[in-house]
């Protein structure tokens, strides 16, 4: 397949006055400054026959022009942060859950006809140290009523959770056996120093029985990467056929979400090939954090307000991996479950110094946006050869 970023591409960019990111405060936008423009069909409606589109949700973007992106091209959202362990629990054993601002999120996106996924009930890390210290009873005790008080708030609420975020080690190497899967957790998550590796199949079966209507899913980042994808595989393929030799006639894990968080480099192949190897397993597949980094520069790219002015190559680049991956992700429609972007903006993405997102500091649609809207017509592939 021939890949070039068509020339109408470019000229409907320039027609709409689309600018780069910058990184100077006055192009930041608010509410009441610099109106974006939303161009002809929302993203929800062009992917309505594929899968849902989502983004996350946080207070800055319940607020004026964020809020109009938004609520015209998103059907689901995940809560970037109000839903983690340290924003939920109570600092301290005995303390108050504090659930607000997560509640005012799901009631505005209920308003708005926008549903809401879980994120996350169980992860190393925005954990309460108390959480993971005692013995092991106790620590097994504190999971199971996190997980019931959550859930419990939540229900009917929230159509999906991720029950346990990034138990797996970044790193999988070669020749290493996949199949003792625990062997490449965490070594420095509290929960499995506490309970070893089973604490994952306590956290799926007490998300399980606590609300058996919602969709129960593993997630984790690098999934793109053979060797960590068949870690996980192995996991899940272990976990599900222990769960249904006792009867259940339903898997305990039932999707994996693979995080996305990719780059210009990042081979589409791979990702391909990690999907397949999740849909063999019987379970859904979301991709739940996807952005397309221009450049990566290690963990300075985390943090907001840093995005800058991108070339016209950079933009083309960018534009042109996000083509192929939504050109990819369509022809998975039937398995997979809904594809989440992770953020709106440049300035406000937590990776703001990569410019992964879809629009700039001024809230205009990149090059890539129009590259998600018609993948096809981006990638100039001719649909009748």
């Amino acid at each position: 397949m021939k890949i070039k970023l068509l020339s109408v591409l470019i000229l409907a960019f320039v027609l709409f006055g689309c600018e780069s990111s910058g990184s100077s405060g006055t192009q930041r936008a608010s509410a009441g400054n610099q109106a974006p423009n939303h161009f002809n069909t929302p993203l929800k409606t062009v992917y309505q026959d594929y899968f849902p589109i989502g983004n996350i949700v946080n207070n800055n973007y319940l607020r004026g022009d964020f809020f109009e992106i938004l609520k015209t091209h998103f059907s689901v959202v995940t809560s970037e942060n109000n839903m983690k362990p340290d924003h939920l629990g109570p600092r301290e054993r005995g303390g108050n859950y504090n659930f607000a601002p997560a509640d005012n999120q799901i009631r505005i996106m209920a308003e708005n006809g926008i549903r809401m996924h879980g994120h996350t009930l169980i992860w190393h890390s925005q954990t309460h140290r108390w959480m993971t210290e005692g013995t092991p009873e106790q620590v097994r005790e504190n999971l199971v009523n996190h997980i019931n008080t959550v859930m419990a708030h939540f229900k009917g609420r929230v159509t999906s959770w991720d029950v346990v975020n990034e138990a797996v080690r970044e790193r999988v190497n070669p020749g290493e056996n996949y199949e003792l899967w625990r062997n490449h957790l965490r070594q420095e998550s509290g929960w499995f120093k506490a309970l070893g590796a089973d604490y994952i199949d306590l956290a799926f079966r007490t998300a399980r029985a606590a609300d058996p209507a919602v969709t129960l899913y593993y997630n984790d980042y690098n999934l793109d990467n053979s060797r960590k994808a068949q870690v996980v595989a192995n996991m899940v393929r272990e976990i599900n056929a222990r769960y249904r030799s006792e009867g259940n006639t339903r898997n305990l894990i039932e999707g994996v979400g693979m995080q996305a968080h990719y780059g210009l480099t990042t081979s589409v192949p791979n990702v391909r090939a990690s999907i397949e190897r999740f849909i063999a397993l019987g379970i859904e597949v979301s991709i739940s954090e996807l952005d397309v980094e221009v450049r990566s520069v290690g963990s300075g790219s985390f943090g907001i307000g840093h995005s800058r002015r991108l070339s016209d190559m950079e933009q083309r680049q960018q534009a042109i991996k996000y083509a192929e991956l939504f050109s990819l992700f369509k022809q998975y429609k039937d398995h997979i479950a809904r594809v989440t972007l992770w953020g709106i903006d440049d300035e406000h993405s937590w990776k703001s110094l990569g410019n992964p997102c879809l629009w700039d500091a001024r809230l205009q649609p990149k090059q890539a946006f129009f590259a998600v809207a018609n993948p096809t017509e981006a990638l100039g592939i001719d649909e009748n050869h």
